[in-house]
């Protein structure tokens, strides 16, 4: 999309700083996850965010949650600081409050849905008045969360006019981030770390997740975004009868059982399923929770094929696939104080986010925490 755009900001960054073409998300390659991920430094099996929807055997449906009592294990890198003794400001991120606990920084933005938040920009302007303020109560750590250009690229396409609008539209806030940095008097010393939580591909026809669960008459619950689908059976359904049944379709997903996911998934416990299927692109799947609510009513689920290619409202690119897939892949960019001069990083994890923020915070990752320090992105490892 970038390459394909006017992107005059994340240009002087590729010259100035560091990036990478190639930052790895975790699996599955969908926002809440790697939301997490991104926020923690730990693959999701630590985390427990499995998904943009899932079941848990105790709580019950998670259907995008922000609230944080749904994470199992993990310290987002604003909960790591603020132990530390360092301020954090939080917008938009997952996990900024508790419902048991409050608030988990210093300050937090209310958490509203995307329509109800403004634009990009607007958020970043209300860091940027923070970072203005005197030092004494400046935070040391500012997180943004932005809609960027994800939801146009869906039901426009990756490389429509619309979804390049919208990455010029992130280019300009990342500008106007950078000149106030570069404003700021030499005792502020600050850096800016840009990622994305996901790639993007273009997509055909929509698995009708819904209209093979009632063909074959599969008991239980089903958990289905982006291009993958957890079964949770019941007590009384057969792993093998609905694994044989689920095998005749292998030219449009690929089935794994519970203990055989593949290496690349790192989400294990009993919010994953007994049964998990990822479509082969360019197949997408979505679950009831996104199609309309006329959906029903046409019979969507009851006499329709089990593929289709949806006249009005259908996805034209999305994510979720293998993270081996480098449309897969999310973008990673830094630049300012202890950032390293013009170096291209090859390829980057997810996992490594938390821990290499928190080195340039000069403080310790999150307790635990499964990513590494990224010293190709700072600037002593340039020195040396």
């Amino acid at each position: 999309m970038m390459s394909a755009a006017a992107t005059p900001n994340f240009d002087r960054i590729r010259r100035e700083g560091v990036w990478s073409d190639h930052l790895v998300p975790v699996f599955p390659t969908v926002s809440f996850p790697n939301h997490t991920t991104f926020a923690t430094g730990c693959w999701p099996a630590r985390h427990g965010i499995v998904g943009n929807v899932f079941f848990d055997p105790e709580r019950g449906k998670y259907l995008y949650s922000r609230d944080a009592d749904w994470l199992t294990e993990c310290e987002t890198m604003w909960q790591a600081a603020e132990r530390q003794g360092a301020r954090s400001a939080v917008f938009g991120f997952i996990a900024r409050k508790s419902e048991t606990r409050g608030a988990l920084a210093s300050r937090i933005d209310t958490q509203t849905r995307w329509e109800k938040r403004g634009s990009d920009m607007a958020r970043a302007r209300k860091a940027l008045r923070l970072l203005k303020k005197p030092q004494a109560v400046r935070p040391a750590l500012i997180a943004l969360y932005l809609k960027g250009p994800d939801k146009v690229a869906h039901f426009n396409g990756t490389l429509a006019p619309e979804t390049l609008a919208a990455v010029e539209e992130s280019d300009d806030v990342v500008g106007m981030l950078m000149d106030a940095i570069a404003a700021l008097p030499p005792d502020r010393a600050t850096s800016l770390v840009i990622g994305t939580d996901h790639g993007m591909m273009d997509v055909g026809p929509l698995v009708n997740i819904g209209r093979i669960v009632n063909r074959h008459d599969i008991k239980g619950h089903i958990a289905a975004f982006g291009a993958s689908t957890y079964f949770y059976l019941d007590k009384d359904e057969s792993a093998d009868r609905v694994a044989k049944a689920l095998s005749g379709y292998g030219d449009i997903f690929t089935l794994y059982r519970k203990g055989e996911y593949p290496a690349y998934a790192h989400i294990g416990g009993s919010r994953s399923g007994d049964l998990m299927i990822v479509a082969r692109p360019p197949y997408w799947i979505e679950g009831p929770e996104a199609l309309p609510d006329y959906a029903e009513l046409l019979g969507i689920a009851s006499f329709w094929p089990s593929t289709f290619t949806p006249l009005i409202g259908g996805a034209k690119a999305t994510h979720g696939y293998d993270p081996n897939i480098p449309d897969m892949h999310g973008i990673f960019y830094a630049w300012g104080s202890g950032i390293a001069v013009g170096r291209e990083i090859e390829k980057l994890d997810m996992i490594d986010i938390h821990p290499t923020v928190m080195a340039l915070l000069g403080l310790e990752p999150g307790k635990p925490v499964d990513g590494k320090i990224v010293k190709e992105v700072l600037a002593q490892e340039a020195d040396e």
